[in-house]
């Protein structure tokens, strides 16, 4: 198996292309790496907004503001402190996490793909 990934890849570098199913995953692998960081941030930011949580705390109406309201002293380290950490916090903190599925997602999936 390594020698023909090795081949492959030679192959590759010398002629720039090759018909092999290694580069096709990698490829697809990036794709999915891809997607799933800018689809991961996506929806774990803006569904912090839709739920109310904002850069400047909960917002008046809505679900964060009702749940702070019913919780009262917000406990340091709880689901709710940690959903208006994240929200308070640059895109960042968001992406940072979402880097990390989204590599280890391709990764899976190219390791997969080989066995």
């Amino acid at each position: 198996m390594k020698k023909q990934i090795y081949v492959c890849l030679l192959i590759f570098l010398i002629i720039g292309q090759a018909q092999c199913s290694f580069l096709d995953d990698l490829k697809t692998g990036g794709e999915i790496f891809a997607s799933t960081t800018v689809g991961a941030t996506i929806v774990a930011k803006g569904g912090l907004t839709i739920l109310g949580f904002s850069s400047t705390g909960p917002i008046a109406g809505t679900f964060a503001a009702a749940t702070q309201a019913g919780i009262g002293n917000v406990i340091a380290g709880s689901a709710f402190a940690t959903a208006q950490s994240l929200a308070m916090s640059g895109i960042v903190a968001v992406a940072g996490p979402a880097l990390v599925v989204g590599a280890v997602t391709g990764a899976v999936y190219v390791v997969y793909q080989q066995f």
